[in-house]
């Protein structure tokens, strides 16, 4: 990962002088610039977006009494039926999406007890992400859910990124003293031995979702196709990814949350931007597809105003 390709250092120069120009005629508007800036300088060209991609991956865990087979199977099944919110997002907004089920009636392996995959399953998984990109995207919204996985990201959060239990706890969506909290606390006494290794930590508890969502964020980094990450599940993704090099997801933004809490913390730590401040947080990816729908929007007006100016 130390050979990751860097941001271009011209295009984003062009950008903002076409920004102040139309901001002459606007009047400013910062975020604008900002979001614009960081489009060019991850897709190496003057911002536009006309194949945007938002993929979702959903995973099953076998942590006792959390698989959630069922329910995830269903979030999957209204996806594929076009009755979700992102469903209705992409829709309106010409965005494709991908749902990507990664065999969900074969949970991974219970973390409080044993890995969740061996290195060629994670391995696989990983590569499986990287798929996401095929066929031509220019900008990529990434999200992924599955039940129990929480209690993966509560310990990834903790092991990894070196948080304290109550802030793993809290930024994982788990309560403090409950049941998934006990689960979480067997996990990290099971895996405590490979902190400081991410990559290990990934495989012993990343769900099948977990390294999907790496190996598409590293495909994209490689193919110059910025990233838009929504939902918990991801964010904790880019937070290993940064532990294991720094600046591996600067061509990533956070899409909704809020600044104080666990979004904020995630683009301070991993130096990226954010979009669609304070709109939430969905594992099912609204916020991204909305985030996604707004800076094709401006990258649209952008370029036609930089045509006809």
């Amino acid at each position: 990962m130390s050979n990751l390709p860097k941001a271009d250092e011209q295009a984003p120069v062009l950008a903002a002088m076409r920004s102040e120009t139309m901001s002459a005629h606007t009047g400013a508007m910062p975020a604008e610039k900002e979001h614009l800036s960081w489009l060019a300088s991850w897709s190496g060209k003057s911002p536009k977006v006309e194949r945007p991609l938002m993929a979702l991956f959903a995973g099953t865990h076998g942590v006792s009494g959390q698989t959630g087979e069922a329910d995830t199977l269903d979030a999957v099944t209204r996806l594929a039926a076009g009755g979700s919110a992102v469903n209705q997002v992409c829709a309106s907004q010409d965005i494709g999406l991908k749902v990507f089920d990664l065999a969900l009636q074969i949970p991974v392996g219970d973390i409080t007890e044993t890995a969740a995959m061996d290195e060629k399953g994670a391995a696989g998984t990983i590569g499986f992400g990287m798929e996401a990109i095929a066929g031509g995207v220019d900008l990529l919204g990434l999200a992924a859910f599955g039940r129990g996985g929480e209690v993966a990201d509560a310990v990834l959060l903790e092991l990894a990124a070196g948080q304290t239990r109550e802030a793993a706890l809290a930024h994982a969506g788990i309560a403090a003293g409950g049941p998934q909290a006990a689960q979480v606390e067997k996990a990290v006494g099971l895996h405590g031995d490979a902190t400081g290794d991410p990559m290990e930590l990934l495989r012993r508890l990343g769900g099948r979702e977990h390294s999907a969502v790496a190996g598409a964020i590293l495909a994209a980094r490689v193919n110059h196709v910025p990233v838009v990450l929504g939902g918990i599940r991801a964010w904790v993704v880019a937070l290993l990814l940064d532990q294991i090099e720094t600046g591996a997801c600067a061509h990533c933004a956070v899409a909704g949350g809020e600044a104080e809490e666990f979004a904020g913390l995630v683009a301070r730590t991993c130096a990226m931007p954010r979009v669609l401040a304070g709109f939430g947080q969905s594992s099912e990816g609204m916020q991204a597809a909305l985030a996604i729908g707004l800076l094709k929007g401006l990258a649209a007006a952008h370029d036609g105003f930089a045509e006809t100016a």
